[in-house]
């Protein structure tokens, strides 16, 4: 059973989507312990208003429980007087108390499309979120949504502008992008705002991927994230070669991105392929990346 509205639960899943904002239908690895704040309770539909549309809760093709199904019959005759063929929506206002979402990682949501066309349109779907209004706002076209199947989105809301100030969520569709008298189903599950639970390291990127032997070290660029915006916490990184241990660094971080300097002490490093590993106190996982250390021309 799902928790009702604005509740925070603390899952493990397997689902692994991108940071980039894409859709992904199933994932390949498990990813961190996750925080999980639904931003809709799907039992009921409470919250939603519509227009040139319905939005109530079905079990239909709910992947359990019930789904939101935004349901629309696309009519080029009707709806606004000025634009007959229009933009049917559903749009979700934010409580007053919970628009600053600048403390979590990622808006996530999974969903199903039906309809009586045999295809949707390249542009089904369109996603606006207010942040503060029409002129603060973000939107996303939802190209990946499939016909009768489920696709899981993710979005970094480190890309979303003044996220400290969502005032609503909107699902559209634009009539134009339809025929006259379609019939068009979308199910909305689990739409939520995720964040990682613990100290997690979200990006480790060596600035130069192929090093001269003679280099005095190498700058890093790591983001962090699963910490409070003053925190600190202690990261070590290690450059391996073979298992042995060619330099480290220990210092603290900071969440976000930042960047450190792995020094090699004065050492001269061996031609060859190297492995970064990254690990942050309180996490789990480690994070690696690989580097090539290539004679220098001045040897």
């Amino acid at each position: 059973m799902r928790t009702k509205g604005w509740s925070v639960l603390l899952v493990m899943t397997t689902l692994l989507v991108a940071a980039c904002g894409c859709a992904q239908e199933q994932a390949a690895t498990p990813e961190p312990k996750m925080e999980k704040l639904l931003i809709s309770d799907e039992e009921t539909g409470e919250g939603w208003e519509t227009a040139e549309a319905t939005m109530q809760p079905s079990e239909e093709h709910a992947r359990e429980g019930k789904a939101l199904n935004f349901h629309i019959n696309v009519d080029h005759t009707t709806g606004e007087p000025n634009y007959p063929i229009g933009w049917p929506r559903t749009y979700h206002p934010i409580p007053e108390d919970q628009r600053d979402w600048s403390q979590w990682d990622f808006l996530d949501f999974w969903l199903y499309a039906d309809s009586s066309r045999d295809k949707l349109p390249s542009t089904p779907l369109g996603l606006i979120l207010r942040c503060p209004d029409k002129a603060g706002s973000w939107s996303r076209t939802l190209s990946e949504a499939k016909k009768g199947e489920w696709v899981h989105f993710r979005f970094p809301l480190a890309d979303i502008p003044n996220i400290n100030d969502c005032t609503a969520i909107q699902f559209f569709i634009s009539e134009s992008n339809y025929t006259d008298k379609d019939v068009v189903d979308f199910y909305l599950d689990e739409l939520a705002l995720l964040r990682y639970a613990e100290p997690t390291i979200v990006n480790l990127r060596p600035l130069q991927r192929v090093l001269y032997a003679d280099e005095p070290g190498i700058r890093v660029e790591v983001q962090m994230s699963g910490m409070k915006q003053a925190e600190r916490r202690p990261i070590t990184l290690h450059l391996k070669r073979g298992g042995e241990q060619s330099a480290t660094l220990a210092t603290d971080a900071t969440k976000g991105p930042q960047t450190l300097l792995l020094s090699f002490g004065g050492d001269l490093l061996e031609a060859g392929d190297y492995t970064l590993e990254a690990t942050v106190e309180g996490g789990s996982g480690v994070a690696t990346q690989a580097i090539r250390v290539v004679s220098s021309p001045w040897e």
